[in-house]
């Protein structure tokens, strides 16, 4: 999840992005690079000593008038009032960023890791949270959301999708989870993979992004189509669709730069040497991506999250991993295969007015609006329709469902373009029934 623009005191981010073109074979994570962001210029303040005139005493001179006393008092204050953080902007609030603590650090390959962040002031409500109550324990309150961290040594901002919380985890201390990359030039992975337990970060939120329930509606069925750690908010989802309805079915295509990211197997036969590449392509049919069944065989510990997952949601929960390394990336029959198996029945007409349940009306809409910004008008037993989401770096969404579009300062959904704009004008059915969304 992204955001468009993150403002941090008198400094303003500003993120440029440039449209991957539709690449004709599935892209390596290796070679998508990472939104390009530039910060603003900004005015700084010139202080100037001037020099005392006249020949008073050091004593005179730091005599002031009592009115002037007096005003100075108040106005100080003023700044003191003002400046001093309340007890609201303490605690994880949109506002202003909060510090939080890294409590843990567990590394998953060379370049990524989990790492947990608790607040620094403890909130018994979090603004993620439902109110709790002795029948209804606390939940978290957004399907799908994400928080911004800021980089203070270059003032930058970048939203980051939080872990879903696992089981028997006491959601009321508000600690947060996150699956980050070090990117090679990227500032704030950078930052943040070189701090260890005991550092400090700063986070501001919640950022709630679609509003996926009301999407969904009647309908139950989820394709979740990752790259990276685009994983997050496939979790996210997948707990909260599973969760809420015993009936509901979600597929998570996960693409993966090499299976240490999922599971420590030493033994795993990796991509040919160029040598020996059109012998062994002779010789082998074309590397599929596999379904991960259980138990995960020495699991990485985000694999051991998607493990428990497997383990809570059985058979409504299907995992397929395609990996870079074992050249085994999703095409567009995979993606087909799956949205097939879901075995969806067809969704009733939307009304032409309904902008949740319409693809048009997502062109121009951001990941980022407002709950209800966008009403359904749609009769009761018709709403809802199955979901297509896509999430990862920039080139892996342009190439599976069209790029992303900057308009007027906000990056928007764009059309439905790549793999996911022929599935649609090759199966109607599929345009009819499902949505696709870019996060």
């Amino acid at each position: 999840m992204r955001g468009s623009q993150s403002t941090i005191g008198a400094h303003s981010l500003v993120l440029t992005s440039s449209l991957t073109r539709i690449l004709p074979h599935p892209p390596s994570l290796r070679f998508i690079a990472s939104c390009q962001r530039r910060l603003s210029t900004h005015q700084r303040i010139k202080c100037t000593n001037g020099s005392r005139k006249g020949g008073k005493s050091p004593l005179q001179a730091r005599s002031l008038n009592p009115a002037l006393a007096a005003a100075l008092l108040i106005g100080g204050s003023a700044i003191y009032y003002l400046t001093t953080p309340s007890s609201q902007q303490k605690v994880l609030n949109q506002d202003t960023f909060v510090p939080y603590t890294i409590t843990s650090r567990e590394a998953i390959s060379p370049t990524s890791f989990l790492f947990t962040a608790a607040p620094q002031y403890p909130n018994p409500n979090p603004s993620f949270l439902t109110t709790s109550s002795p029948s209804q324990p606390a939940r978290w309150r957004y399907p799908l959301w994400s928080v911004e961290f800021k980089q203070p040594e270059v003032q930058i901002a970048r939203n980051y999708t939080p872990l879903p919380p696992r089981d028997g985890e006491r959601l009321e201390e508000g600690t947060l989870r996150f699956y980050l990359r070090s990117i090679p030039g990227g500032e704030m992975s950078t930052y943040l993979g070189r701090l260890g337990v005991g550092r400090e970060v700063w986070l501001r939120g919640t950022h709630p992004g679609f509003d996926v329930a009301s999407r969904l509606g009647a309908q139950r069925n989820v394709v979740f189509l990752a790259g990276g750690t685009g994983v997050a908010p496939a979790m996210q989802v997948a707990k909260a669709v599973l969760d809420s309805h015993a009936d509901a079915s979600f597929t998570l295509l996960w693409a993966i730069r090499s299976r240490e990211e999922l599971q420590q197997v030493p033994d795993v036969p990796g991509r040919p040497s160029a040598s020996s590449w059109q012998s062994w392509f002779r010789r082998s049919p074309r590397p599929q991506p596999t379904e991960v069944g259980q138990p995960i065989t020495a699991p990485s510990p985000l694999g051991r999250e998607l493990e428990d997952m497997k383990t809570r949601y059985g058979d409504r929960l299907r995992i397929h991993v395609g990996v870079d390394d074992e050249s085994s990336q999703f095409r567009g029959s995979h993606i087909a295969a799956a949205i097939q198996h879901a075995a969806a029945p067809t969704t009733p007409p939307s009304a032409p007015d309904c902008q949740p349940h319409n693809q048009k009306f997502h062109a121009p809409a951001s990941e980022f609006e407002p709950a209800g910004a966008r009403p359904c008008t749609c009769e009761a037993e018709n709403r809802g329709k199955n979901l297509l989401m896509v999430s990862g770096p920039e080139g892996f969404i342009s190439h599976y469902a069209g790029p992303k579009v900057w308009v007027g300062g906000v990056q928007t959904q764009g059309a439905v373009g790549g793999v996911a704009g022929e599935l649609r004008r090759r199966y109607p059915a599929f345009a009819a029934d499902w949505l696709v969304l870019k996060l």
